[in-house]
């Protein structure tokens, strides 16, 4: 076991290397496995339309793995948590058709979860941040046999008011309804889909913690194990460069304030406790701690 300080807490890491990377984490005797679906590339002007460019320019040097040509490269960050017997899935990627969303290169969970050896049968809940593309990707497979969820045995878990946000027809007939036929819209009928409202156990150590804003039903996940605590944040932080600019308009957001003021309690409970933080789009493989500078508030990847 190797260990790396982070701070006033010592979080475990174990040896599973992903290139130069560890992708396992221990919070307490709750274990989280980094997984991913690829990576994303997006102009800065896409996601912070009313933010000039050379506010991004300071972060360049501090997280190159976060830019590439077109300007943010973020990664599609899926968390696999093992609790007490209970296996947990946060979130499912961009799926296996993910050009549109701007993955550029092949889907990569399935491989992932194989070459960690997690199996889709052995998933007890597969819990929805929230229902953008790049989060319900692999909910269902679809062959010639037809359609089914891809975790057969799991309860897919969501926030009532982002499932009446996202099955709105006035949504879905803005040129959406077949996306979201694809990934979500069958659940119910299927018999898997739990709504959820506030805070909410999951499993053991694992509990939904509203974050709402950046979609109306966004949810975070407290891990609770011991005297470690971690915070899974889906996408109330874009990117690592989102910890130190919470402000800017960031176009994903559906109610700006909402989402701003989710961001900022959830970076003060987070720093406030010494949590480990882990982000579906951070550097891989998704975990860090907050740090302070110059008065500012920081990213420090893991």
């Amino acid at each position: 076991m190797k260990l790396c300080d982070v701070g006033t807490t010592m979080v475990a890491l174990d040896c599973v290397a992903k290139g130069n990377r560890m992708a396992q984490l221990k919070i307490g005797d709750i274990t989280v496995t980094a997984l991913s679906d690829g990576r994303m590339s997006f102009a800065t002007s896409n996601l912070f339309p009313e933010t000039p460019e050379s506010v991004w320019d300071g972060y360049r040097d501090r997280f190159p793995e976060a830019f590439d040509a077109q300007g943010f490269y973020t990664n599609i960050g899926v968390f696999h948590l093992a609790s007490a017997g209970k296996q947990v899935l946060v979130d499912t990627g961009l799926g296996p058709h993910g050009a549109s969303g701007g993955r550029p290169g092949p889907p990569e969970l399935m491989e992932d979860m194989s070459s960690k050896s997690i199996s889709t049968d052995e998933i007890d809940s597969v819990f929805l941040t929230h229902l953008h593309g790049d989060h319900v990707g692999w909910n269902l497979s679809h062959d010639d046999d037809g359609t089914r969820p891809t975790f057969p045995n799991a309860r897919y878990v969501l926030q009532r008011a982002d499932w009446g946000h996202f099955t709105d027809a006035g949504f879905l007939d803005g040129g959406r309804r077949d996306a979201a036929h694809d990934t979500y819209l069958p659940l119910p009928e299927m018999g898997v889909l739990e709504l959820i409202d506030g805070e909410t156990n999951i499993a053991p150590g694992l509990d939904a913690y509203p974050t709402p804003g950046h979609t109306p039903g966004h949810q975070s996940m407290l891990i609770s194990s011991g005297r470690e605590r971690a915070l899974i944040i889906g996408d109330v932080i874009g990117s690592p460069m989102h910890v130190t600019e919470p402000d800017h308009l960031y176009r994903p957001d559906v109610d700006r304030e909402m989402a701003q003021k989710s961001r900022h309690d959830a970076l003060d409970l987070a720093e406030g406790a010494d949590m480990t933080v882990i982000g579906s789009h951070m550097t891989r493989p998704g975990w860090g701690r907050l740090i302070r500078w110059q008065g500012r508030r920081y990213w420090q990847a893991l």
